[in-house]
């Protein structure tokens, strides 16, 4: 430790006591008060003895020797013990603290971390780091440690948030001894026991702090430590890979069929009353579970659907909406036959007696003992299978019955019937074989018969069956190694075997292909503690992500080893609560293992970049409301995934939820915890939208995700509300700061040091578009009783004091003494105390019949129309969405100087007037002048058009997420079609699955006799996603007038054509666009292809192959080259860009090819395309882009134009654009050549 200064503190020889304690002079006296450090309030009420006594003369004469604080985050005596130098001097070790001590380093108390502090703030010029945070001590927005996190600790524990009092004193003197907790990461009461043997006489924080790096300790208890009721706490509550259902559009394409296995006893039969008691379910069985070990997740708790009955139709019906919405194909119906005898028959019976409950679905004949075991051993048998031969007809009858159903799941025209343990059946070749016959005979049917891959038996070949089906855990975990040494166990009698969920994953996967039709099963874990209590079997550590990357795998595999024809997958099982197998969504993980099954078997990619929004509540007001448009515009528009992270809850919580998955901050959800998640997820930016919330920016940057922050607050507003601290920090660790105007910049800088380049001001736009219509003005004017020359005046918003409400109400007044025919009305709910403060005026104007308040009206548009003047009267209010609404309606507005962004804009756009700040005399005066302004109508569509140009919402969402991410391309999508309607579905769901956003969707219809406009708009909608649809009204005649008018709607930088009959992988656009960043001079970026049919079926898997041919061995892999150069080798002889829905363009390019080539191109029907990549490529000084992998899907017509060409119009139109390459690329003699040669070959073949 460095040796403390003497100079200027005691002066060398002449020292005195007096200049110790720092009382030598005034000037010392004034230092303390001046620092903020010294707070005699709070001196004389916690040293009670002070009578009469000054308080700061009596800390230095006496407190400091006894060991008093001049505040209580200043510990006198630990400060003198840690600084010896200052001890032995004598000097006044507050003084020193002031003078020296924090510019060095040093701490003011055990409990105060300043060098975590300082990476989080900045005091102001001569003032400390100490007197900073004592001023928000109370704010709860900052903390002395980084282990104390005070947004949690007044959201779990709502007593102190009530009280007001600063939340780490409370917990540093009482909070610790009543058992709570600092943060989401410490358990109180666990180290309390675990290292202070319960001692309280120490907070456990302090102790931590002090021992952590001489001894291990640990400030929750490892999995090991747990104990079971922590461990049963923890699983009946959200747990960090929690999610909320996301229903797939029902448009996406399924990669493959998968089915589950769906269990029926969820409904009381008397049989089991008998055998378990009355009204024995499936629930009652899921009771029992009980975490056995350490880590082991018991019990398993139903959520969504709740612990249903499966008496009655509606519970299936919602089962199987979420099935198919989680991208399930259909169900495997348990079927129980007890020679004659059904049992559990309800449910099967309720949905084939009800067409409406459209949902595939075949039988599993679950063909053993029933016993007490649960397992189909001979022990305590229940219900016993015996074969009778005799029997059998009616068997089959009663399966052949079910096959009638349409809904029965069918491959290649065969009934899929399923058998769980073929080797009960005797004799089971022969039997099987006369089960077919009496099919045939009785039925004319022929079923797919598939066993099970249980109880050691797998081939079905030994048992004269068609194929097998897996059935985890059997034989998967054959030869796995057990976990049970590595457990820590609760219950010391547990015997079950343990293995590890990786581990199965690695055996079903690492299983060769057999030699007969299989279908491959995975689960999403297994679990029969509910059953077995302790003496089951357990695969443990399942995951959403390690069960959506199984899935993956077999959804693949299944793809090249098709069953039947068909890619099938099973799941075991939709609903076994009791064996702890399930994708219905439960407490502990929501519905995240069925959100990990739609992801795996559709092409919608849970690895697309996710973007976060940071909000600091959802109560319904201006930011929030931003934000909420924000989030719409964000994904509806541009495909943006996101999560939206609210610190507080509000009205909005249920809008927000329906745009994204959200999560309120508080309880058992922490925001480091939530945002570690966040980034496993995918998470890689985010959006914090106001200095309210401006605290997250500090938890982003530790969690590595970049984030701007959106600053809509002025001075005065920030020190209301004690955020000082917050912008501070954000303008060290934001990626940029966004300011809705200057007035709020200049605002922020006062209070921060900004820096410039990280400085942008950005107005909101105008997210609700108010357009003027007559209609609706003489609509709203009559049910209002207004004349048609009666002029109104409007507010709106949320009427408060900041708002500036009774403002409005003086202006009113003011306004009336000159013209009692004005009407002035105010929409928006009215802040309750001040609506009682002013209950008496509010009366008496609306008594006079000119003033309105007719609350908060959701219709606001007609309202704006209605009116002839906007009023914003707040006080500070820093670019209030409002008068940009009432701008898009053509109303002029006033506003008061020096409120914020608005009264600038107003003069600076010429879209209305300013007075004096408060001078509501003065702006009566103006109002009334505006309104008697004979032009003032008819300027409403100047006022409008502003409006539109400068508040573009979608620009500023645009402007956001570049802002945010600068190397994102900013790309259009024009898809343009005609009678495509079949394949408009799969084409659209290709683009909304995209795992880069885009600025837009347009999709032109030229003129298509089907019904491809209709079907476009359904499926949007499917999809939660908006698109501009353009509907010719007659046919164009050519394919290029639809890309001309494509780009020229587009304001994208690039353009994607995306024939509506082609599709494309979901990582097309993320790997187009990443070539953009290296090379910024681009003009094309091309992909390779893989080719389908009309019907969608493979024809070839990529187009190297005819690369070769032509001998363009260089598009074998990925290529940047000058654009001229990839013409003369690629473009000169042929066309190899085989599909042009495989490029991305750049806009003013193709446009400017478009021009160059317009005579042309209407000629030309097969080689247009070809015709327009040599124009664009000649005329260019950048670069092409080749990307090698086949990420565009080419659907190849039999009947399309190319094929209906004549030969000698293909080889004329080929010779045609042979030319223009010989005219603009120079090629060699052997490029020349080889045009001849293919030219002959075109004609001769």
């Amino acid at each position: 430790m460095n040796e403390m200064p003497t100079r200027g503190l005691h002066g060398g020889d002449g020292w005195s006591v007096a200049d110790g304690f720092g009382m030598h002079n005034d000037a010392d006296r004034i230092a303390m008060e001046a620092s903020g450090l010294f707070d005699a309030e709070w001196y004389h009420a916690t040293y009670r003895d002070l009578v009469g006594h000054d308080p700061m003369s009596h800390f230095c004469l006496h407190g400091i020797k006894e060991g008093r604080r001049p505040n209580p985050y200043f510990v006198t005596d630990w400060y003198l013990r840690e600084n010896p130098d200052v001890q032995r001097s004598g000097v006044n070790p507050l003084l020193h603290y002031i003078r020296f001590g924090e510019a060095g380093g040093r701490a003011p108390a055990p409990f105060f971390d300043l060098c975590w502090y300082r990476t989080l703030h900045q005091a102001d010029p001569g003032e400390t780091l100490l007197r900073h945070f004592l001023e928000l001590r109370f704010s709860g927005t900052t903390s002395p440690l980084p282990e104390f996190d005070p947004v949690y600790y007044l959201a779990t524990y709502p007593d102190i948030s009530a009280a007001g009092v600063d939340p780490f004193e409370h917990f540093l003197l009482w909070g610790y001894r009543e058992g709570r907790n600092p943060s989401a990461g410490f358990d109180t009461c666990y180290y309390q026991r675990r290292y202070l043997d319960g001692a309280t006489d120490e907070n456990p924080l302090l102790h931590y702090r002090r021992v952590r790096n001489v001894i291990t300790v640990h400030p929750m208890p490892s999995e090991a430590e747990t104990g079971v009721f922590a461990t049963q706490r923890a699983n009946a509550r959200p747990g960090p890979y929690f999610e909320e259902f996301q229903p797939l559009p029902r448009s996406v394409r399924r990669q493959a069929k998968l089915l589950a296995y769906y269990l029926p006893q969820f409904h009381a039969i008397a049989e089991n009353d008998e055998w378990w008691g009355k009204g024995f379910t499936e629930w009652t069985a899921i009771a029992r579970g009980m975490p056995r070990f350490a880590g082991h997740y018991q019990p398993r708790i139903p959520r969504d659907l709740g612990h249903y009955s499966l008496d009655d139709s509606e519970t299936m019906r919602r089962q199987i909406a979420m099935a198919r919405d989680g991208g399930l194909f259909g169900f495997v119906h348990y079927f129980y036959w007890f020679n004659g005898r059904r049992l559990l028959e309800r449910p099967i019976e309720v949905m084939m007696a009800d067409p409406s409950l459209d949902f595939p679905f075949c039988l599993m004949w679950a063909n053993e003992n029933w016993t007490r075991r649960w397992d189909g051993s001979d022990q305590s048998v229940l219900m016993s299978q015996d074969w009778h031969e005799a029997d059998e007809p009616a068997l089959v009858d009663c399966f052949a019955r079910h096959f009638r159903d349409p809904r029965y799941i069918r491959l290649v025209g065969r009934p899929v019937l399923m058998v769980y343990r073929p080797a009960l059946i005797p004799d089971t070749i022969v039997t099987v074989a006369r089960w077919r016959r009496l099919f045939h005979d009785r039925h004319g049917e022929d079923p797919i018969l598939l066993m099970s891959q249980s109880f050691n038996a797998t081939d079905p070949r030994d048992f004269g069956f068609d194929g097998a089906i897996e059935f985890p855990p059997h034989k998967v975990v054959g030869g796995l190694a057990l976990q049970n040494p590595t457990l820590s166990y609760f219950d010391p009698e547990a015997s079950a075997q343990v293995y590890a969920y990786d581990d199965v994953v690695g055996a079903s996967l690492a299983e060769p292909v057999p030699a007969f039709p299989q279908i491959k099963t995975l689960v999403p874990g297994w679990d029969n503690d509910a059953r077995r209590q302790g003496a089951g079997l357990v695969i443990h550590g399942a995951t959403p992500a390690k069960y959506g990357a199984w899935l993956g795998a077999l959804i693949a595999r299944a793809k090249e080893n098709r069953f039947f024809g068909e890619a099938i997958v099973a799941v075991n099982a939709w609903n076994e609560w009791a064996e702890g197998a399930y994708l219905e969504p439960d407490v502990h993980f929501g519905a995240a293992f069925l959100n990990a099954t739609s992801r795996a078997v559709t092409t919608v990619s849970e690895t697309a970049p996710g973007l976060l929004l940071v909000g600091h509540d959802a109560f319904p007001a201006g930011a929030q409301m931003l934000l909420l448009h924000l989030a719409r515009q964000l994904q509806r528009r541009m495909g943006v995934r996101l999560e939206i992270l609210l610190l507080g809850d509000g009205k909005l919580r249920v809008d927000y939820a329906a745009v994204a998955p959200t999560t309120v901050l508080g309880g058992a959800v922490a925001l480091d915890g939530f945002l570690a998640g966040a980034a496993a997820r995918g998470v890689t930016h985010a959006i914090v939208n106001s200095t309210a919330c401006a605290s997250a920016v500090a938890g982003l940057h530790l969690a590595g995700i970049p984030s701007i922050l959106l600053v809509h607050e002025l001075p005065g507003m920030i020190e209301a509300h004690g955020l000082q601290p917050t912008p501070a920090a954000a303008a060290r660790q934001a990626t940029k700061m966004v300011f809705a105007a200057e007035a709020v910049r200049d605002g922020t800088a006062r209070l921060v040091d900004l820096d410039p380049a990280r400085s942008l001001i950005a107005p909101q736009g105008c997210y609700r578009a108010n357009s003027f219509t007559t209609r609706a003005r003489t609509r709203l004017r009559t049910r209002l009783g207004l004349a048609a020359d009666t002029r109104m005046v409007l507010g709106a918003g949320y009427a408060d004091l900041r708002k500036g409400f009774d403002l409005f109400l003086q202006v009113w007044r003011a306004a009336r003494r000159r013209d009692k025919q004005v009407v002035f009305c105010w929409i928006g709910d009215i802040d309750p105390p001040l609506r009682a403060h002013l209950a008496g005026e509010i009366a008496a104007a609306i008594a006079t019949g000119t003033f309105l308040l007719p609350g908060h009206q959701t219709d606001s548009g007609d309202w704006f129309s209605a009116s002839d003047v906007f009023a914003l009267t707040s006080r500070e209010d820093p670019f209030p969405s409002v008068v940009l609404e009432a701008m898009t309606a053509g109303l002029p507005s006033l506003a008061f100087a020096g409120s914020g962004g608005i009264p600038k804009m107003l003069d600076q756009l010429d879209a209305g007037q300013v007075v004096p700040m408060a001078d509501c005399e003065a702006m009566a005066r103006q109002l009334l002048l505006l309104l008697r302004q004979p032009g003032l109508a008819s300027d409403r569509g100047r006022l409008a058009a502003i409006a539109r140009r400068h508040f573009n919402f979608d620009r500023y969402t645009e402007h956001l997420l570049t802002t945010l991410i600068p190397d994102l391309a900013r790309v259009s999508v024009v898809v343009p079609g005609y009678n495509y309607a079949s394949y408009m579905p799969a084409r659209l769901a290709s683009i909304f699955a995209q795992t880069s956003p885009v600025v837009e969707v347009i999709v032109l219809d030229d003129a298509s006799t089907d019904a491809s406009a209709a079907v476009a708009v359904q499926i949007a909608a499917d999809w939660g996603r908006d698109i501009k649809l353009v509907v010719s009204a007659r046919n164009s005649g050519s394919v290029f007038r639809q890309w001309r008018r494509g780009a020229e709607m587009a304001v994208g930088d690039f353009i994607w054509i995306a024939e509506a009959d082609d599709e494309a992988d979901p990582s097309f656009l993320a790997t187009l666009t990443s070539r953009l960043a290296a090379t910024p001079d681009i003009d094309m970026v091309i992909c390779d292809s893989r080719s389908i049919d009309a019907d969608g079926g493979a024809m070839w898997p990529s187009y190297q192959g005819y690369y070769a041919e032509a001998g363009a061995l260089g598009l074998g892999r990925d290529a940047i080259m000058p654009a001229r150069e990839f013409a003369r080798t690629f473009l000169g002889e042929r066309n190899l860009i085989l599909n042009a829905s495989a490029v991305l363009w750049r806009r003013s390019a193709l446009l400017a090819a478009l021009d160059r080539c317009r005579a042309e191109l209407n000629g030309l029907r097969m080689a247009g395309d070809w015709r327009l990549y040599v124009d664009l490529l000649a005329h260019s000084d950048g670069h092409v882009a080749w990307v090698a992998a086949p990420l565009n899907v080419h659907r190849r017509h039999a009947a399309s134009v190319t094929g209906a060409l004549a030969r000698d119009r293909q080889a004329m139109e080929i010779a045609l654009v042979q030319a223009a390459a010989r005219a603009s690329l120079e090629l060699d003699g052997a490029m020349l050549a080889r045009q001849e040669s293919y030219l002959k070959e075109v004609l001769v073949s």
